[in-house]
């Protein structure tokens, strides 16, 4: 599935923009949406609520746009329907604006103006009349709309769900002063996916006392202790900045925030129109979401420990708590990056990663250049730039930074790309489709309907 497939299609969007009053058509009206929600959030927003948040925002910038123009199906889910219907002749931006602000404004009531700041000034930018009234007023009925839905998701109880490390061999334990981060977020419902059952990845062996006993295993700990550790005098000054790079801690726009402006600059280079932007954001961060709650219910119901708790019971000559004999414990040894306050596998930033590549590479083709900055002291400034070739290959460096970091096996990560990329697989396929060709007859309506207004227009 790609943007602008069908003739038809291409030309039912244009027979539109000649029929609706002039208002502006800039991409960057949902782009500048996009920058001020990951600066908001990443002073105190945790990934998978970056990821929830920005697809609610967008979900409705992508409804208040397509239940008008009607090129796409708009987005719905299970129970969830979208209204449809939008007032024709309705400014299209003006709705979009409107859809955005609308969430914002109730998701984080805290940054209230400097949302409205950004919606005047792109409000100035529509000519007044009915068709901006129009717009704002469905704008602001498709935002309520899916804000009401998603209300009882369950994300506003995950961070209090009750959970309490196991403490045992091959369970998480906890390694900070930190709680353990949202426990409940694999209940949180889902944006596309049915469920994360289907989701779900299983590490070799009965139990965890089993697993840690294996070969497989024992390769992992070995990579890790060998190039995760805080002095590694075997990772390169690459895989080292690659580690900081893709870490997107604290203060940052945590990795979904990364991906969402890797999204920003496709598009651009891409040259997609305003719609066009909206349809990729909301399937990116739709994708994201979802990778996320898959990863999160994965992580918790596992319980795998961490690299660090992991090689401080390591095997020794004197006491073998892992049970392997090819594992070698180190009570000293510490990661590059602090560990994550959740358990290991499976791999978070893999899942995230590879479910927007996923959806980045079909829309667009994987094979775009992009260059993207990374703020890795959480300041809000940009401390190191890299450049890419495709999507897959900055998912992939994204995911194996891990190993660099200290903070995953490479398990994990090879089954949190996998889970991730089937999500963003499945996101694609079913979602954000093309609305099926009218017959004939309609296209003959259309085009007599095209010229009674061209002449009614020179009269």
């Amino acid at each position: 599935m790609r943007f602008l497939r069908l003739p038809f299609h291409a030309l039912l969007a244009f027979l539109g923009l000649l029929l609706a009053p002039f208002s502006v058509s800039r991409a960057d009206l949902v782009t500048d949406w996009n920058s001020l929600a990951l600066d908001t959030m990443r002073m105190s927003t945790e990934s998978p609520f970056v990821a929830r948040d920005l697809a609610i925002m967008h979900t409705a910038i992508y409804n208040a746009s397509e239940s008008i123009r009607g090129v796409y199906n708009t987005y719905g889910f299970g129970g969830y329907t979208a209204p449809t219907g939008g007032p024709s002749g309705a400014s299209i931006e003006a709705a979009m604006a409107t859809a955005a602000n609308t969430v914002m404004q109730s998701l984080y009531s805290g940054s209230s103006g400097d949302f409205t700041t950004l919606y005047n000034t792109q409000l100035s930018g529509i000519a007044d009349g009915q068709a901006k009234t129009d717009g704002i007023a469905w704008g602001t009925t498709i935002a309520n709309d899916i804000l009401t839905w998603r209300t009882a998701d369950g994300a506003s109880v995950a961070a209090s769900t009750p959970y309490s490390p196991v403490g045992t061999v091959g369970y998480w334990q906890q390694t900070s002063p930190s709680n353990a981060l949202l426990p409940g977020w694999g209940n949180v419902d889902t944006f596309a996916i049915s469920g994360t059952a289907a989701y779900t990845g299983t590490l070799p062996g009965a139990s965890l006392a089993d697993y840690v006993q294996t070969s497989q295993y024992a390769a992992d700990f070995n990579t890790v202790k060998d190039l995760g550790a805080q002095f590694s005098l075997t990772r390169t000054a690459d895989q080292t900045s690659q580690a900081y790079f893709w870490a997107a801690g604290d203060g940052t726009v945590k990795m979904p925030g990364l991906w969402n402006q890797i999204a920003a600059t496709a598009a651009a280079t891409a040259a997609l129109d305003v719609t066009e932007t909206a349809r990729l954001l909301a399937a990116v961060n739709i994708a994201m979401a979802d990778a996320g709650i898959a990863a999160w219910a994965n992580a918790y119901d596992t319980q795998f420990w961490r690299p660090e708790t992991a090689i401080a019971n390591g095997g020794d000559a004197l006491f073998d708590t892992d049970g392997n004999i090819d594992t070698e414990g180190d009570v000293f040894w510490l990661p590059l990056i602090n560990s994550p306050s959740y358990p290991e596998y499976l791999s978070t930033q893999s899942a995230f990663s590879a479910a927007a590549a996923a959806v980045l590479a079909e829309y667009l083709g994987d094979s775009l250049s992009f260059s993207l900055g990374s703020d890795i002291n959480g300041d809000g400034s940009i401390d190191l730039t890299r450049n890419y070739t495709s999507f897959s290959q900055a998912a992939d460096e994204a995911a194996q930074s891990g190993t660099y970091a200290g903070i995953q096996f490479g398990t994990s990560i090879t089954d949190g790309q996998t889970i991730g990329a089937s999500v963003g697989d499945y996101v694609v396929t079913n979602n954000f489709a093309l609305v099926p060709e009218p017959a004939g007859a309609v296209l003959v309506l259309l085009g007599t309907l095209l010229l009674l207004q061209r002449r009614r227009i020179s009269a």
